[in-house]
């Protein structure tokens, strides 16, 4: 049994799921929100700006370089034969390296934690890392504070309670320390509405009357009349036949100029509802292909950033720390860390790299293989050299020149 404490357990009580929800959580569903949908990772993933978020936030930091660095003389050193790269880059037989990252980080956003089963040799060295869907894990923390993984998974034949060295497990954002929160499911709300919206516009558009304009009888309508008024109407009903008008003697037509304002308030509704969302995953609007209350810079190089230093690097330093606890060995770990390469992803115009690799190569901060590197170009003759620049000494040196004999 999980630690249960007297504070945690009014919050469970509070949190117990009703009937229907029991029912639709084991069946799938997800939590009911107050808009009436169930919401879980799969309902929510069909809302067109959720899939947006989760896909461009998984897969930008999936193509990110990974590099393998050890604690060498006090500096951080590239370690590139690190074995570490061949299990990252083969995680298991259908994986790639991008499948695994985006993999992780995806089901972390969506439900909190992302689980894979480690295989391990003789030796107890890692071979393979099976993905585990979350729904066939059960977490808890024990009396003597360790966590247990209890798995029950079909699909791969694992099942059984497992202690930490047979389960990798990345914690989304989280306040409770040995789990993560599902983005989706602490803001069920918002992402139900946004369901709702896009519901109600489908049946809104399949069988709601597509006109701007409406007809006024001198005489109410009653009896055979309005019946087959409304069956005439409805014959001008749905997207298919929108902008055309029934026509009549004895009727007076009147015309709406421009938007309603029912369809007005659904536009921006749904803008507000995208715009939520996107504050949600931390994602900017202009990459959901908006321009709309756009404040996260002043141009798009600064927006991207932002977006990096703000949204991707937490994710990405939690993603890199966890990997080295659950993959190198513990006498390595403190001398081992995992970074993830972004320089091209902020990297500016070509004119202001040319500047910036220049200014950094000859105040000797750079060499010219490492400015090549970054631009995917190969090492060059005598490149890995350090200019030092003439006019600049090291303080001190000066007056020892100053006070030196003369040579004759």
């Amino acid at each position: 049994m999980g630690l249960l404490t007297a504070s945690n357990r009014v919050e469970r009580e509070k949190a117990t799921p009703t009937f229907d929800e029991t029912i639709a959580l084991l069946d799938g569903a997800g939590v009911k929100s107050a808009s009436g949908i169930y919401v879980n990772s799969t309902s929510a993933m069909k809302q067109a700006t959720v899939y947006a978020c989760v896909r461009a936030v998984s897969e930008i930091i999936a193509q990110f370089p990974i590099e393998v660095q050890t604690r060498s003389g006090g500096a951080w050193v590239a370690s590139d034969m690190h074995d570490l790269y061949g299990l990252i880059a083969e995680p298991n037989d259908w994986q790639t390296q991008h499948d695994f990252i985006s993999n992780m980080v995806a089901w972390s956003e969506l439900e909190g934690n992302s689980y894979y089963y480690k295989i391990k040799n003789g030796a107890g060295d890692i071979k393979k890392m099976i993905p585990i869907e979350g729904r066939f894990v059960d977490t808890q923390i024990m009396r003597d504070m360790s966590v247990d993984y209890q798995i029950t998974s079909e699909e791969f034949g694992i099942s059984g309670t497992y202690k930490k060295d047979r389960v990798f497990h990345l914690r989304n954002f989280g306040t409770q320390g040995y789990k993560g929160l599902s983005t989706i499911s602490q803001h069920k709300e918002g992402i139900g509405l946004a369901l709702q919206l896009e519901s109600h516009g489908v049946s809104a558009y399949k069988s709601g009357l597509q006109s701007n304009k409406w007809v006024k009888t001198e005489t109410p309508m009653k009896g055979d009349q309005l019946t087959q008024f409304k069956k005439d109407l409805a014959e001008y009903q749905g997207a298919t036949r929108a902008g055309k008008m029934p026509i009549a003697s004895g009727w007076d037509i009147h015309e709406f100029k421009g938007i309603s304002q029912t369809d007005a308030q659904y536009i921006e509704s749904r803008k507000l509802q995208k715009e939520e969302i996107a504050t949600m995953f931390l994602v900017p609007i202009f990459i959901l292909n908006s321009t709309d209350n756009t404040t996260w810079g002043s141009g798009l190089e600064q927006i991207m950033k932002t977006f990096v230093r703000v949204s991707l690097n937490p994710r990405m330093n939690r993603l890199g720390q966890t990997m080295v606890r659950e993959l190198i060995p513990e006498k390595e770990r403190l001398s081992t860390r995992i970074m993830f390469d972004t320089r091209q992803f902020t990297l500016g115009e070509f004119k202001e790299r040319m500047d910036g690799y220049r200014a950094g190569v000859e105040s000797g901060v750079y060499n010219p293989d490492e400015c090549r590197d970054i631009e995917g170009k190969p090492p060059r003759a005598d490149g890995d050299k350090y200019r030092i620049p003439a006019n600049i000494s090291i303080e001190g040196e000066q007056n020892e020149l100053q006070d030196a004999e003369p040579t004759v």
